[in-house]
């Protein structure tokens, strides 16, 4: 139980300071642009994949909504990767 919650009080707590905020903004900003980039991969259309992880990672976000789900993502992700290595890799 106490990874469990262990878990949650990262998720709660790491976007609640400013260096967990900008960490985690960071984190998911670099998953999401893989992400929007895979397809492209996938289909061998590897100039557009470079253009779209490119506009992802080099230009800054147009609205606080990007914000905000780049930080949920990063967070998300980064206490689930927390977790896995703490249950399973110990």
């Amino acid at each position: 139980m106490a990874y469990e919650e262990g878990l949650l009080k990262y998720i709660i707590f790491t976007p609640l300071t400013i260096v967990g905020a900008v960490s985690m903004y960071i984190y998911g900003g670099g998953i999401l642009a893989l992400l929007n980039a895979l397809p492209h991969v996938i289909s061998g259309d590897f100039i557009e994949a470079f253009i779209q992880y490119f506009l992802q990672t080099a230009l800054p976000p147009t609205s606080i909504g990007q914000v905000i789900v780049q930080i949920i993502v990063g967070t998300f992700t980064a206490g689930i990767k927390w977790f896995v290595a703490m249950n399973f890799f110990r």
